[in-house]
This record gives C-alpha cells, structure tokens and sequence, in this order.
C-alpha cells in the first residue's frame, strides 16, 4: 500500500514550487510505494486589482532560486503581480477532473509559467492557455471552470487544513495522514518520513 504524502499549498507560493521540485525527486525514488495528493490552500482568496510584487515576495523568489536554480526568475516590478491565488486553485481542480496524468501537466505548468516565465496565473486567459498546452479537453476544462461547485471544492481544502491544522504555514506537506511538515525541507526530510510510514506497514 502506498504511502500518502498530501501537500496543502499555493501557486503563488515560492516554497510550495520548491516543495513540488523535491516531492518529485521522491516520487521518482519510491514509485509506486508513494502517492502524492495535492490540495489547495490559497494565500489570496480575495481579489486584489491592481497589486504590486511586495519586497517580501521579492525577497522570497530569490531566496527560492537560490534552494532551486533554474526554475524562479526576477518579476519585473513595472508589472502587476496576480490578483487573487483562486483562478489557478480552480483551473487545477478542473485539470485533475481529467485524470491525474492531466492534472500533473498542468500542476507543472503553472509552477512554470509564474516562476520561471513570469505569467500572471490570475489571468484566466493564461491559465487556459496553459491548460491547452498541457494537452486538456478545453471544452471540458471550459464549463468545470465556470462551475461554482470547483470553487466550492477548493474552499473545502481550506477548511479541512484549518481544522486539522490551525496555525500551520504554506506549504504543509503530511506523511501516511500524521506527520505533518511546515514549509518547504530538505529533500532527505521527506525520504526518511516515508521510509518510517513503509517500515511500519505490515509485511
């Protein structure tokens, strides 16, 4: 049985996408002997027009770009920054109503186009480009957008997290459902979280 690994985060959240990078990197070690469950825990559920990247945000690309290199470019700051977390927390329930092969490419996808390409994931235009790109049935992806109930569904994402976990910080990565990890740790953390849930599984 595999173990579970299921990660509250954000798109908009540097160390979620640093998270994501080192999850994979256990993924492909342990194959089928782990699952990986993402849900959806926004920094921003309201709307903000007309917002500027803050320093702190500023502040935590770089930083991230220094754990992970390649992947997190420099916003430029004569730009607005997204609007709200609730586009790309929607569009991703969307993707992962057409499998978890889809919702994988386009999980990926936004990491990308936010942090390395610089793309406003607020914008639904760019969220359905990326949906397109990642291969997705656009009518389909089209209508679950539209419907309330994807929204509905991220919300109760946020609710489990906040009765579960009150206090704790994004990203919040938990092993085998009781071991619960703040923030964004070192790879080998992960690795020998589930080789603690694996041994502990009857033989």
């Amino acid at each position: 049985m595999p173990v579970n690994i299921t990660v509250y985060s954000d798109y908009l959240c540097p160390w979620c996408c640093v998270l994501d990078i080192r999850l994979h990197r256990v993924k492909d070690e342990y194959g089928d002997d782990v699952s990986i469950t993402w849900k959806s825990r926004p920094l921003m559920a309201g709307e903000v027009p007309g917002r500027q990247i803050s320093a702190h945000s500023v502040e935590s690309r770089m930083r991230a770009g220094m754990e992970e290199e390649g992947l997190f470019n420099a916003w430029d700051e004569n730009v607005l920054y997204p609007s709200s977390s609730m586009p790309a927390q929607i569009a991703s329930k969307c993707a992962l109503l057409q499998g978890e092969e889809a919702f994988e490419r386009f999980h990926n996808a936004v990491f990308r186009a936010f942090f390395r390409d610089c793309r406003d994931i607020s914008q639904s235009e760019i969220l359905f480009s990326l949906a397109a790109d990642a291969g997705l049935d656009m009518q389909r992806f089209s209508a679950d957008f539209q419907d309330d109930e994807r929204r509905q569904e991220v919300m109760a994402d946020v609710e489990e997290v906040r009765s579960q976990y009150e206090g704790w910080g994004v990203p919040l990565t938990v092993i085998g459902e009781r071991m619960p990890i703040e923030g964004a740790a070192p790879t080998e953390v992960y690795r020998r979280a589930v080789d603690v849930c694996l041994k502990e599984q009857p033989s």
